[in-house]
Formats: structure tokens, C-alpha cells, sequence
């Protein structure tokens, strides 16, 4: 019996996502970045049960012990030891719950506040929103890591103290970012049109509006967790962060930095950490930016 043809095909439309999806998958680039942040994201979930060990463990026996590969190295300790003898692979796996964890939470909490302060006052207009505008132009004017240091030195130094004062110094950022692209969509011609058919605020904020924010907030979001990552472990290392013995990589890096002839590996590991970290992050970033536009185009 000859198979039936298909009378009435039917054409799939692929979403925005999809179509995002399919772009941002063809970058290399992007794929690895992806990869390296999921790998960040399973240590930061699953670090107890994939350490080796404690992360102030002490091995009295295995002080300064070079990482496996050396000829002194042993592969109980696959990155070696520090000056008390703690195991680094651990200390970094748990690091990265500090650092790269605790950056996000900050972005995520900034990108609410802000966001949400962002958006409400670019659906505003008058002098509300000139009086926050030329207040976030005051605030911006200071760097994130001065403000981060601070807010610190004012409330005392230690890691939640670093997250609050990080979080505030990014809330501005994220404000500016939304508002100025909220502000630029509500003068578009569609919207517009939207009001004088009788649409209200919500279905232009719905219909319109926060539709056409994703690139402003991947963009934003992205630069955030990469300055957060980086502010935490400046402020760590400058001592006003994260206290020893808690292996958050900043504080890795400078409790390690009088060591750096003795045992190099003690120094270069925290360093590649923090660098890897924002190279992936920035990677994926840069990559979702280039496929939504191009989906949006």
C-alpha cells in the first residue's frame, strides 16, 4: 500500500529561544565557556562531596608538597600542599563556593533590586526620574571596588560584610543599565501606538518592553558576575574579606604570596582560578549578546 503523502504540512516555527539557542551552540567559544561555567556552578553545588578532603585538614607530613606531576609530588595531594600542609584541590573546590557562589548571589540580588528600580523609574517620567538619574551619575562616578571597600572598612572586615557592601556597590549599575534601555524602549513608535490604544503601564511593560531587555541584561549581568568575582577576592586579598582559614581565593592568594619562590604552585593556583573563572563567565557572555542580537536582527 503506497505511504500517503502529507496533504496539509505543517511548518514549525522555532521561538526566540530556540533560535538563540541554535546560534549561541555554533560558537565554540561559547560552548567551552558554557562548559567551564557549568563545571564552576557543579563545584559550587556538590563541593563536599567532591573535595578529597576538609578544607582546613592539616598534613603534618606533606608540608609544601609540589602538585603530582613533580618529581617530589605525590597524587594523595593532585595540586600538593600549602605551608600547614592543607590540601589545595580541596581548598580551591571549596573556594569556589566563596567566591564564584557568593558573586552570584550578589549579581542576582543587584540584578533584582536594581533591575526592578531600573524599570520603574524608565516607566516614569518628570522629575522623579531626573533627580534618580543624576543620582546613579553621582554613584557610578566611584569605582565598585572603592565603593566594596568602603562600605567594608565602615561595617568591619569579614565575607558577608564583602557580600553586602559588593551588592550595593553593583545595585547602581544594574539601576543605570535597565533604566536607560527601558527609557530608549518607551520612546519607540510601537509603544506609542500601544498607549493610544488605550494599553495600560503593565501591558506595555509586558507586551514591550521587557521583551526587548534581554540583551541589556545578559550584557549587565555578565560584566556584574565577572566584577563581582573579581571584587570579592580584591577585597579577600587585601584582608578585609573572607578571613583565614576560610579558602576563598583571594585570601588563598595572599596568605600564599610570601611563598611565591618557595612554593609557586601555592600562589599560581588561586591566580588561574580567579582568572578561568572570569574568562568563562565572560565567554558565555559575550556569546549570548552575539546570538540574541543576531536573532533580534
Amino acid at each position: 500500500m503506497p505511504a500517503k503523502g502529507n496533504i496539509y504540512p505543517e511548518v514549525h516555527v522555532r521561538s526566540p529561544l530556540e533560535q538563540t539557542w541554535g546560534v549561541f551552540r555554533r560558537n565554540m567559544l561559547a560552548m567551552i565557556g558554557l562548559w567551564g561555567l557549568g563545571l564552576l556552578s557543579l563545584l559550587t553545588l556538590l563541593a563536599p562531596w567532591l573535595a578529597p578532603y576538609a578544607a582546613t585538614a592539616q598534613f603534618s607530613d606533606a608540608l609544601l608538597m609540589p602538585p603530582s606531576w613533580a618529581t617530589d609530588g605525590n597524587i594523595d595531594f593532585f595540586l600538593g600542599t600549602d605551608d600547614l600542609g592543607r590540601d589545595l584541590l580541596s581548598r580551591l573546590v571549596f573556594g569556589t563556593r566563596l567566591t564564584f557562589g557568593n558573586g552570584v548571589l550578589a549579581v542576582l540580588v543587584a540584578l533584582l533590586v536594581g533591575g526592578g528600580m531600573g524599570i520603574v523609574a524608565g516607566m516614569r517620567q518628570g522629575y522623579q526620574a531626573s533627580i534618580l538619574n543624576h543620582l546613579l551619575d553621582t554613584l557610578l562616578s566611584i569605582p565598585s571596588l572603592l565603593l566594596a571597600i568602603i562600605f567594608v572598612a565602615i561595617l568591619g572586615p569579614s565575607l558577608l560584610n564583602t557580600l553586602i557592601a559588593i551588592t550595593l556597590a553593583l545595585t547602581p549599575q544594574f539601576t543605570r543599565a535597565i533604566y536607560n534601555a527601558v527609557s530608549q524602549e518607551m520612546q519607540k513608535e510601537y509603544l506609542t501606538a500601544l498607549r493610544l490604544d488605550g494599553g495600560t503601564r503593565w501591558h506595555m511593560l509586558r507586551y514591550g518592553v521587557l521583551p526587548n531587555l534581554s540583551d541589556t541584561i545578559v550584557s549587565q549581568t555578565t560584566r556584574g558576575l565577572s566584577v563581582a568575582i573579581l571584587d570579592i577576592t580584591a577585597v579577600g586579598f587585601l584582608g578585609l574579606g573572607a578571613q583565614p582559614p576560610k579558602p576563598e581565593w583571594g585570601t588563598m592568594l595572599a596568605d600564599a604570596l610570601e611563598l611565591v619562590y618557595l612554593a609557586p604552585w601555592t600562589v599560581a593556583l588561586p591566580g588561574l582560578a580567579i582568572l578561568l573563572s572570569v574568562l568563562v563567565v565572560n565567554m558565555v557572555g559575550e556569546g549570548l549578546r552575539q546570538a540574541i542580537n543576531e536573532v533580534m536582527d
